[in-house]
This record gives structure tokens, C-alpha cells and sequence, in this order.
């Protein structure tokens, strides 16, 4: 076993939405020091089948109170923290992860990845989360909240989804302070239309007062809206991106990313090594898209 792999137990497991569920693990303390933006590789202690791990987003992780005790099922002895993850039921893996009952075993490699940039002196700051891109935003969020409560930072949250059933954690980002704005496709809630609409709307009407980064999480379509839109206002952006792992740290080369290199020539970066945040003003958008999609249920 890796130093970043170990074995974590399924403290709980709740559908939180028609599609979505949100699972929490039992696992040493070492995985309380994850930087939102990092992502697990999740995988079956039990036989070999689904064969590749899933790479999963962490909501949060933390000490719980009381410490965890050893459960029906062997436990983990000595596990200090709680870990959560959030994941859409999309596909066969995923489908298996929603059937878990706690004290089920899984084994996790990780944290992964880098994580947001976070500065302590800015005032205000922007987040947007497409569908299953929440987790990393609501943990960024949560951060934010508490590293600039000093400055009186103010932070608008911009979530989007198909429907009111894609919008997740509202109540979390409300509780950590941050003013929420939804839009949906179907116009079941909020903004009848693209979350990228309601951020140019909210953009244009502040453009003297904002001097915070632009953090975002999502599909595709939605990053690569949101890179001109950074430009027009000259913000900075940082993009995490979705992608395919087998591996998570870089071995099967599958998860590479158009990047402007020096003299704005192009060159390539891996989203599990050297992302998945990334710089969203270098992304090659326009010839990223075919390459790069998200795993089953993940938000990396």
C-alpha cells in the first residue's frame, strides 16, 4: 500500500436528491488536510470488478466527536476523520457506491491534486458550480468564510443545473455566509436559463466593486463560458477541471489538457497531476472539449 492509499469504512450513505448521494467515510486524520480543489481515487477492497477506482471531489473532511469506535462490520481502528464525497448516480460504478450499506470497506488513494489559491487580502470573491461541480465550491466556500472573515470578504455563489434537482448544497453555502444565486435550464429554480448568464448579469452590475478571482467547477461547456467572460473583466480565473482517470497521478496519460505555453505555443498538462485546478485563461478551450470528460458521478 502507498503512503496516500489506505482503507476507509462507509460511515453513511443518503440519497440527498433524485439522482444524488452523499456518502461519508471513515478514514485516518491525515485526510483532513486536503486544500478544496483535491479529489480521492475510490476503489473496491472486494474482487476486481468494477476494475478502476472513481475519482471523486471531497466535500469535506473533519475530526468527528466522539472518536469512531471499531464497527459491526471489522471497522478501522483508529480513524479520526470523517470524510464526504458527493456523487451522481450515472453509471454502473456509481450505481454500486449507492447500493453501500455502512461499514462496507473501500479503498482510497489521496488527497490528489492541487487546490485552489487562496488569497487572504482580497474583499470579494465569485464561485460557480455546475451540477455534481458543487462539492469543491461548497468546500472552497467554507474556507474562504473563515481565512478572510477578517477582511469581510463577501462571496457570491452562482450554482446551475438542469433542473431544481441539480442544485445542491444551498443551505451549506448560505450557512457559511456566501450569497447564493441559482439558475436552471427548465426554470424550476431561480434564473431561467444558463448560470453563465446570471454571472455576465451579476458581473456587469459590479464591475467597479469586484477584486477577487473567479473560483468555477463544471462541465465543459460551462468553464469555457466562463474564460471570456473572465477576460472582459479582467479576473482572474481558476477553472477545476472534470476528467477521466484511471489512475489519478499521472501513469495512464489519459487525462490531458491543451495548455498556452511560453511564446503562446501550445503544450499539454495532466488534470490528476498537475490539476485539476488550473489557470482558466491558458486553457486551450476550443480543443480541450473531445479529450477531456467527467468520470461516472464525479466532480474532478
Amino acid at each position: 500500500m502507498s503512503p496516500s492509499e489506505c482503507h476507509v469504512e462507509v460511515v453513511a450513505n443518503k440519497q440527498i436528491a433524485p439522482e444524488y448521494f452523499s456518502m461519508r467515510l471513515a478514514g485516518p486524520a491525515r485526510l483532513a488536510r486536503f486544500r478544496p480543489g483535491q479529489f480521492l481515487m475510490l476503489g473496491w477492497t472486494d474482487g476486481r470488478d468494477p476494475l478502476l477506482s472513481r475519482a471523486m471531489s471531497i466535500r469535506s473532511a473533519k475530526s468527528p466527536h466522539p472518536p469512531f469506535s471499531k464497527g459491526g462490520n471489522g471497522g478501522i481502528w483508529g480513524a479520526k476523520c470523517e470524510v464526504e464525497i458527493l456523487y451522481k448516480v450515472c453509471g454502473r460504478g456509481t450505481a454500486l457506491l449507492a447500493a453501500m450499506r455502512p461499514g462496507r470497506s473501500l479503498r482510497v488513494v489521496g488527497p490528489l491534486g492541487n487546490g485552489f489559491e487562496i488569497s487572504r487580502n482580497v474583499t470579494s470573491a465569485v464561485l460557480i458550480a455546475g451540477g455534481i461541480g458543487v462539492p469543491p465550491i461548497a468546500a472552497l466556500t467554507e474556507v474562504l468564510a473563515t481565512r478572510c472573515a477578517a477582511h469581510g470578504t463577501k462571496i457570491a455563489v452562482f450554482l446551475g443545473g438542469r433542473s431544481k434537482a441539480d442544485l445542491l448544497c444551498v443551505s451549506d453555502l448560505r450557512r457559511a455566509g456566501a450569497t447564493v444565486r441559482v439558475a436552471t435550464e427548465d426554470g424550476s429554480a431561480g434564473h431561467k436559463g444558463l448560470v453563465t448568464e446570471l454571472l455576465e448579469q451579476y458581473l456587469d452590475a459590479r464591475r467597479s466593486t469586484l477584486d477577487g478571482p473567479l473560483y468555477a467547477c463544471g462541465p465543459h461547456p460551462m468553464l469555457a463560458a466562463i474564460a471570456p467572460i473572465a477576460e472582459r473583466h479582467n479576473m482572474p480565473y481558476q477553472a477545476s477541471m472534470e476528467a477521466n482517470m484511471a489512475c489519478g497521478f499521472g501513469a495512464c496519460m489519459g487525462c490531458v489538457v491543451p495548455i498556452r505555453g511560453n511564446a503562446r505555443e501550445r503544450t499539454y498538462r495532466l488534470v490528476c497531476k498537475d490539476g485539476p485546478i488550473f489557470d482558466g485563461r491558458e486553457i486551450l478551450w476550443d480543443e480541450q472539449g473531445a479529450g477531456v470528460g467527467k468520470m461516472e458521478g464525479s466532480a474532478v
